[in-house]
């Protein structure tokens, strides 16, 4: 298994990033849903959870989202030329009980082969903890940790996948959503490739610590399958998506959660028809 660490440093405080990562994936889900026939996100359930239905133990009080990811255009040759139809897809089910959250990804066709969660917390700091996600000695053992800064348009490359230092440089623009070009409201803004350390961002800094575990048990595919998975599906996305949303403060700015709620049931029925499910 192959476990990593992403930390992603934000110019904004933890209430603005609940509502702004609710925000950005709500909006990113809805504009690429059925951009390629029978691809997009398919959202089941988008509700409280329960005592009953908390398998990590969160917090109560917190949501619990079911969808079915559709992807099969963007896996590489190599796992198409291996992998049948029925394992392009994932089923995705996420207990958010920010400012902790864990996503569990499985594959009917891989069953137990796959193994993949994401376990978030988000600190009001600059990535200085060492365990933020609590985890054991064994798993503390083997982690990587990678620092991605949105300020540095390489992070966004899968090509150019590197681990990305705190105090480094950092250049590039990433197809007109570009952070270091955006003069944000609340003076937030635009951001340097140093920022986190120059006083940019209004002097407000948090930190998204995500641990991502991936095992692919499949012979031959294993630690290839295992690589490309972080480097294109969770760092190069992190950082995109990240990206978009500060790029999108405008929009979101001002907004409540129970705001993004709507938009996320909005969202729920406009992918349900595009994908032909109502």
């Amino acid at each position: 298994m192959l476990i990593k660490e992403y930390r992603l440093l934000l110019p904004m405080t933890l209430e603005e990033y609940q509502v702004a990562q609710l925000y950005m994936v709500a909006k990113s889900s809805a504009e690429e849903t059925a951009v390629t026939a029978g691809e997009g996100v398919a959202i089941h359930k988008n509700e409280p959870y329960t005592e009953d239905n908390n398998p990590f133990g969160l917090p109560l009080g917190g949501q619990y989202t079911h969808k079915t990811l559709f992807f099969a255009s963007r896996l590489p040759r190599w796992a198409l030329s291996i992998l049948p139809t029925a394992a392009t897809s994932l089923t995705e089910r996420s207990w958010n009980a920010y400012p902790l959250c864990v996503t569990q990804y499985t594959n009917d066709y891989l069953g137990e082969s796959l193994h993949l969660t994401v376990t978030s917390a988000h600190a009001a700091d600059r990535g200085e903890q060492p365990n933020a996600t609590g985890l054991g000695p064994e798993d503390l053992a083997v982690r990587q940790v990678d620092y991605i800064n949105i300020a540095c348009g390489a992070d966004a490359d899968a090509a150019a996948v590197r681990t990305f230092v705190p105090g480094s440089g950092g250049s590039g623009r990433l197809g007109g959503k570009d952070p270091t070009a955006v003069a944000a409201v609340a003076s937030r803004g635009p951001l340097s490739p140093r920022w986190f350390a120059e006083g940019a961002g209004g002097g407000v800094c948090m930190c998204a610590y995500k641990v991502v575990k991936l095992r692919v048990k499949v012979f031959g595919l294993q630690t290839r399958a295992e690589s490309w998975g972080h480097a294109y599906g969770f760092r190069a996305a992190f950082a995109t998506y990240h990206r978009r949303l500060w790029c999108w403060l405008d929009e979101w700015w001002g907004m409540s959660v129970a705001d993004v709620r709507a938009m996320e049931e909005e969202t729920r029925r406009r992918n349900a028809a595009a994908m032909g499910g109502g």
